[in-house]
Order: C-alpha cells, then structure tokens, then sequence
C-alpha cells in the first residue's frame, strides 16, 4: 500500500478547536474511569472516536511483544474479522506505523498501486477491505512505556476522505490517552490472569497431593487447563520410556474422556515435534500444516482447527506434552504458549513426583511384605547405626515388638543378643580370616530354644557408596538337628563298618597263609587285591571316625618327641612303590638341623602321606614331587617371603615354627577351590582322578588339633604346593589359635 505520512501541528489557536478537543479528553477519560474490562474500554473507546470523528467503522490492532505480528482484537461496529495475526513485514503500511511511530493514512484505496510485487498478506487484506468497501484508512500508532502497543484504525466506506491535520492531532492526542488505558488494564488482566493461574496450579497441586489414582489427577489437570484457556478440547500424553511413544492418559472434550492408551509414534505429528525439540508450538490453520498427525482426530471424527502444544519438561527431561485445541474466544497467542509453558513445568513437577510417591510406595509395600513373609530377622542400620527398619521374625528373636528396635543401635542389640545366648561360636568354614564382619552362630533359649546363624551385609546405593548396614538372623535350628542326626548316623555306621571289615581282612591274612589249604598263585594274586582293598576301606572308615571326634573335640593325641627327618622317611618308604609306579620322582628339600617336634607321629605320617600322595596322582609322567621342611623363627607381624620356603607364608603368631611342604608340578588348583578342598568331600570339579575328598579335611583339623597352621598356594597350569606349620613349643600350641 501507498501511504502518506501526516504531520501533527502544535495544539492552540482556535478556541473551538481547543473546546472540541476538552470534549473529547473528557469523554475519553470518562470512558476510562468507567470501563470494567480491556474489552469494554476499546469497545466504548472506539464508540467515541466513530462519534467524534463521524466515521462508519474503526478497530484495534495489538502487537505482539516482539513486533512482528499484529492481531485485532477490537472492532466498531462489528463487521470484519481477521482470523489470523497478520505479518507487519508482509504489509509495508502497518511496519511503517509501528517502526516510525507515525500516522498513515491512504486517502483512497482505490488509488493505490499495488503491483504484482505485493505480498499474499497483502492481497488477502485488500480483498477483505475491498469485500466491505471501505475507501480510506487512517493508522495511528498506540504508544504506551515507550513502546508501540497497538495500531488504531479509522476507515470510511464507498467515499474516500482525507483527514485534517488537527483531527489526526485530536485522534493521535486520545490515542495516547487510549494506550496508557490500555497498558494499565493489560498490567491488571495480568495480575489477574497470574493469580487464575496460580489457582489453577494450587487446585491442581492439592488434586496430585490427595489422590494415588493417577487416571483422577491427570482427569482434573485437563479440565483444569481446558477451562483455564477456554478450549474446546485438550490431552496430556506421557512418553513411555520404553518405547518412546507418546501416550494418551487423558483427552477432555465437553467433559468426555477419549482416546485414553492411543499411542502416537516417536516424532510424529505437533506432539512428537515438541517432545523431541522441547519447544512450543502454535498451529492455526492446521489444514493446511503437513505437521499435524490427522489420524488421532479423525479416529473420533473430531474436526482440529487451531492448536497449542507445549513439553512437559522435568530435570531436563521431556516426560509428555500438554495439547490444547480449538481456543473458543479466537486463536492461540504467544502469550498463550508462555502461560501454559509455566503452568506445564510446575504440572510437571506434580505429576512426577506423584509417580515417585506412587513408585516409593509400591516398592516400599513389597519391601513390607517380603520383610513380614521371610523367616529370617532382619534389622537394617542407618550409616549412624541406628535400626531403620525390622521385621516381625527379628522382633521375635528379640523378644520384643519391632517398633521398640526402631532407634535403637544395632551393635548395643547384637551385644545384647550374645549375652544372653547360651553358646557363642564363629564357623571358620563360614568366614574369612580378613573379614571384618564375621558369621556367627548363637544358642538361645528364650523365648524358646533354637540355633540363629547372624551375619552383616553392607547396603550400598547404585554407585556403590556405603548408606547403612543390613543384618541377617536365620534359624538354622533344623539344620544343626539334621547335622546332628548325621554325625550319629555317620557314627553308628563307622563303629559297624569296622568290625566286619577287620573279620574280613583277617579271614583274608589266614586263607593267604595257606590255613585253609594250599592256595595257587593266582588266587594269592586275588587275595592280595581283596587284601589291599579291604585296607583301603578301612582307612577310609578310620579316617571317618577320626574327623569325627576331631570336629567334636573328642579326639586325643599322643604327643611323643619326633624327629622331623623320621617323619618324612616313614612317609617316603609308604609311597615309594606308588611313586615308582607312576613314574614320578620323589625328592627332598630338609634344613639341617632341624629341631624335634613333639607331636602324634601317627596323625602327622598320614598328613604327610595324603598331601604325597595327592601330589603324586595328579603329576604327570617324568615330574618330580618335593617334599621339604624348614624350621621357622616368626617375628610378629611379619609375613610373606621366608628363606628355605618356597611360598608365601600367612600370618602366624610369634614364635618357633617347623614347616612342611608338598610341591607337585601338576595342572594346579583354581583359587575358587583353594578353601573348599579342606572341606569334607571338597572336590576340583572336572578332575578324573577322584578320591573321597576326606583326606584334606583329615590333615587340616589334625593339624590344627596340634595348633597349626595348613594352606595351600596354587595357581591353574602352575603346580601346587601344600604346606604345613605346627608350632614347636607346649605354650605356642595352647595359645595358638588355630
């Protein structure tokens, strides 16, 4: 459009002009202190300027915060609409008023050259003026805080008119009077529109807060926000982190659920635009936008003309978008998306912690549950260590109900629990000697009599950091019941075993003599063989019996001065004819000097010769075996490397120590199994040669009858070496602690 820029004389000269201008203040200002509402003031407004200026038609256009826009949001009378902001850059004529701050008026648009050059904003504009036969505009800036606000427009219809200057003078002077109205409403309808919105939120907050029913909170979120912004219809999807697909929870449209569980895909339609980029979006021709996702509407035959869409953003995180369609009272404004962007980050806060809450409690529930259904007592201690948390099994072996443990600190209630147990004992076999936290068994007999197995865990959060301690109680009064059915059972078999199987090998001794008469060859070969295997089962029962009554401390040794250098002899010559017969070389490694030992020579032959004889076994073909003994001086607190021993020696008390040691040169032990073979029937799993798996169990509790030490350094592929240190004094074996 052409236009014509208009000068504003100075005011005063003609007394009626000065009069005509008093008036019209006056009435401008009667107008402002009357008006209730923004929409009232520009109403009533616009009735003045049409009256005083004698004008068919006139409007107001508000500009958008960042001047690039322009919307009408009034007109007197009534007739035309615009249904969409329109671009200032895209008509030259209304830039030029807000830019310029200056009057333009166009005489008669039917002068005006336009050109094929003219914008589609432009064209559409110009139809529209030309469909209402409007003939002259006049466009006058509203300047409000320094600011342009606005732009008011007076039009005339079939005939062109040319305003003076002092009537664009009057009508500039109550423009200005106009947009400082209009500025002091918008301030009020703002405070207003933030305390509705704060209520809002409050009313949404307290909904969340009061209700553990997700499908009631998001219910009255939507119809909160539907009636907040006067829309027809509006959805809250949540993003399933799964899949990350867009849910319906909760579409409102005149106050019917719909659509509740469609999914719409990851990134399609406006929804999965905002989710993705964590922008707003606003659509008012949704038609013609290829963004929109058309098959959620048109599946419940729902015609979408405008649409606000916002994230909801929590931590940085997109956990679903609010989607808002059809506003009733026109379209969706900027100011629209900025109201309901602050209105989703709060919304979105509430409804993620209603999740947590909801999560907590679920989780917090099964942990009640799994805690009241076990049958182990538990107590769990803060890093301070105080009980947080007990079940009714732990109050039960307490002997008091749980909310008394609360508070209390779990060290004091251990204590307490072993002073009044009738036997307090630490398995070796179920801790470790660097532990700090050691499994023990108690005997109680109140409230009844029973066994308890009590062990500490640490609990620990996901990255690893230590927040508490976690005790366990577990009744083991039915295993310690089975275990002792077994020892007698094991007992009674042992004591029956060994009387048939001597008749049985003495029958065999008398028949090889020849008492029954003379006997060939071959059957003295087979005799020998049920001879031999006899014995073997023999040993294998005395070994039974043995570490029977050494595991009850039944058994007695008979302590004799024995030569070190005997020892290893005696079992040398057992063991030559197998070591011979497995083609493997049998070698020493002896200090000299070594000092006696007094000791049960018996139990410490058939130590040595298990350890020879499993070295032995597992040996390949050509390999040497060592047998070695060293004698030992200990000073406290030193361990590791010794001279004479080849490998690493554990921590052993002060004192004088004679040492044994079995190396072999076969596959080795993998360390998982370096404990477990002390263990009764402990076996390498995958090994072909098998024994009973009592023999190590036999050397380690018969070494440590005599105060000692056993151990093993091995390491698969590498070989092994087994060895032994008994001490050499009467007052190191009684104070040793092994």
């Amino acid at each position: 459009m052409m236009s014509k820029g208009l000068s504003v004389p100075a005011s005063g000269g003609d007394p009626s002009l000065i009069d005509l201008r008093t008036t019209a203040l006056l009435r401008i200002a009667s107008v402002i202190e009357t008006a209730a509402t923004l929409d009232e003031l520009l109403m009533l407004g616009l009735a003045e300027f049409s009256q005083l200026f004698a004008i068919p038609f006139s409007g107001v256009l508000f500009v958008s915060e960042d001047g690039t826009t322009a919307r009408m949001v009034n007109l007197h009378p009534p007739r035309v609409s615009l249904p969409m902001p329109i671009t200032l850059v895209e008509t030259p004529s209304l830039l030029q008023v807000v830019t310029e701050r200056r009057v333009v008026q166009i005489g008669d648009l039917h002068d005006e050259q336009f050109g094929a050059h003219a914008s589609e904003t432009t064209r559409r504009l110009i139809q529209l003026l030309d469909r209402e036969h409007i003939s002259s505009l006049l466009m006058i800036p509203l300047v409000a805080q320094d600011r342009v606000i606005g732009i008011m427009i007076f039009a005339t219809v079939d005939h062109p008119r040319h305003f003076s200057e002092s009537e664009v003078a009057l009508a500039r002077l109550m423009a200005g009077q106009l947009a400082a109205a209009i500025t002091s409403f918008r301030i009020t309808e703002q405070a207003q529109r933030r305390t509705a919105e704060l209520a809002t939120l409050n009313e949404i907050a307290a909904a969340v807060t009061s209700s553990l029913n997700a499908r009631d909170v998001y219910h009255l979120v939507m119809e909160k926000l539907n009636e907040y912004f006067q829309v027809d219809a509006g959805s809250l999807l949540m993003l399933d982190p799964e899949t990350d697909e867009l849910v319906f929870v909760m579409t409102l449209e005149a106050g019917e659920e719909k659509l509740f569980g469609v999914r719409v895909p990851q990134g399609q339609g406006i929804v999965g635009l905002v989710a993705q980029s964590q922008r707003y979006e606003l659509v008012h021709d949704v038609q013609n936008d290829p963004r929109v996702y058309v098959k959620v509407s048109e599946s419940v035959n729902y015609e979408v003309h405008t649409i606000l869409c916002v994230p909801i953003i929590v931590k940085n995180r997109t956990i679903g978008v609010i989607e808002l369609l059809n506003k009733r009272d026109g379209i969706f404004t900027e100011e629209d998306a900025g109201r309901l962007m602050r209105m989703a980050a709060t919304i979105g806060v509430a409804i993620d912690n209603a999740r947590l809450f909801q999560e907590v409690t679920t989780v917090r529930d099964r942990f009640e549950a799994i805690l009241n259904s076990t049958n182990d007592g538990i107590l769990m201690a803060d890093m301070h260590g105080a009980v947080v948390t007990a079940n009714p099994m732990a109050a039960q072996i307490f002997a008091c109900r749980k909310e008394l443990l609360i508070g209390r600190q779990i060290d004091d209630l251990l204590a307490e629990l072993s002073a009044r147990a009738l036997s307090v004992s630490s398995p070796s076999w179920l801790n470790d000697d660097d532990s700090a936290d050691q499994v023990v068994e108690l005997e109680l007999s109140s409230p009844q009599a029973r066994f308890i197995r009590h062990y500490t865990l640490p609990v620990r959060e996901a990255n690893g950091s230590e927040i508490g301690r976690l005790a366990l109680f577990q009744d083991i009064s039915k295993e310690r019941e089975l275990a002792q059915l077994r020892e007698d059972y094991t007992g009674m078999l042992i004591h029956d075993l060994r009387a048939p199987l001597t008749a049985i090998m003495n029958g065999i001794m008398m028949v090889k003599r020849g008492l029954g008469g003379p006997i060939s060859d071959q059957q003295q070969e087979l005799l020998s063989i049920a001879h031999q295997g006899s014995q073997t089962m023999l040993e294998m029962v005395n070994t039974l019996l043995d570490i029977s009554k050494m595991e009850q401390g039944h058994m007695a040794l008979e302590v004799e001065p024995i030569s070190p250098y005997a020892l290893i002899d005696e079992t040398l010559d057992r063991l030559i004819v197998s070591a011979r017969d497995q083609r493997v070389q049998l070698e020493q490694q002896l200090s000299v000097s070594l000092p006696l030992l007094e000791a049960d020579r018996e139990k410490l032959v058939r130590v040595l010769q298990n350890l020879l004889d499993n070295a032995i076994k597992f040996s390949p073909t050509g390999a040497a075996v060592t047998l070695g003994a060293v004698h030992l001086r200990v000073v406290e607190g030193v361990t590791g490397a010794v001279d004479g021993l080849p490998l690493q020696l554990p921590a052993l008390p002060a004192g004088d120590w004679l040492a044994f040691w079995v190396r072999d040169q076969g596959p080795g032990i993998p360390p998982q199994y370096h404990e477990r073979i002390f263990e009764k029937f402990g076996q390498v799993r995958g090994r072909k040669v098998r024994g009973t798996g009592l023999g190590l169990t036999f050397c380690k509790l018969a070494i440590e009858s005599h105060g000692g030490r056993i151990w093993l350094q091995s390491a698969e592929g590498k070989g092994s070496i087994f060895a032994l240190a008994l001490p050499l004094s009467q007052e190191q074996r009684t104070a040793s602690p092994y």
